[in-house]
């Protein structure tokens, strides 16, 4: 897969990809380990207050925007693709290694795939991605659970705990801007390849944001989803193609 030049500075294509997410299964994005003052369960669903006084759970988009990231690098590593370390790491005394830039052509650097479309420290995304609100009034739901003892293979004792969670079926609004990368109507490169793939992948139900995971929480689909290209044309961004997202 080919790399990439930073490019942020003009703006060429503008692709906005909109629709709602369903979660197909219970979904819960945690507020960490503090449980908010007040709060009836141990484990309370991340929740933001509107202007009107009311207080909706909510996904946020840096939690959509990492898993696509992390299923995008899963992508490329089954390629045979070297994802490097976005984080950069000290080689030596006032050194730090520049990580994600592959290599230097005509005095560019460029930068690895995962770096352009998500960013690192070295570029900024080319991709935003918004959060998630909820279509109408969401149904919540209260789950007791028991910590398992992995030696003895039972309960254990003292572990009971309750967690809210967001019921299956509920529509989130679906937001993501791309710029500067060709995805749709079809993509002309590498880059919007790979994007493209995670939209389809998306639709098709195999993404999951939140909270256990690993028992089937937080499957999320794009339905209605739908693209709106824009080109700069004699210095006026236009709507040159559209077109909708099976």
């Amino acid at each position: 897969m080919e790399a990439c030049t930073a490019d942020l500075d003009k703006l060429e294509v503008f692709t906005r990809v909109s629709g709602y997410l369903v979660n197909e299964t219970p979904l819960r994005v945690g507020v960490g380990r503090e449980t908010p003052l007040g709060s009836p369960v141990d484990m309370a669903a991340l929740r933001i207050k509107f202007a009107d006084g009311r207080s909706y759970p909510y996904i946020p988009g840096s939690s959509l925007k990492g898993v696509l990231r992390s299923l995008a690098e899963s992508i490329m590593r089954a390629q045979g693709v070297h994802v490097p370390d976005p984080w950069p790491k000290k080689r030596g005394e006032g050194q730090e290694e520049e990580l994600g830039i592959e290599e230097t052509v005509e005095g560019e650097k460029k930068l690895d795939a995962i770096s352009c479309i998500f960013g690192s420290l070295n570029i900024a995304s080319h991709v935003r991605i918004y959060d998630a609100y909820p279509v109408g009034e969401p149904v919540l739901f209260v789950k007791t659970g028991v910590g398992i003892n992995r030696d003895f293979l039972g309960a254990q004792p003292g572990a009971l705990f309750t967690e809210e969670q967001v019921a299956p079926g509920t529509r989130w609004s679906f937001r993501m801007d791309i710029l500067n990368i060709e995805v749709f109507p079809q993509p002309k490169n590498d880059l919007g390849k790979l994007l493209r793939n995670l939209v389809d992948l998306l639709a098709n139900g195999f993404v999951q944001v939140g909270a256990r995971r690993t028992i089937g929480y937080g499957v999320v689909r794009l339905v209605e989803g739908k693209y709106e290209v824009y080109r700069l044309e004699g210095g006026v961004l236009k709507k040159t193609q559209e077109g909708g997202i099976p």
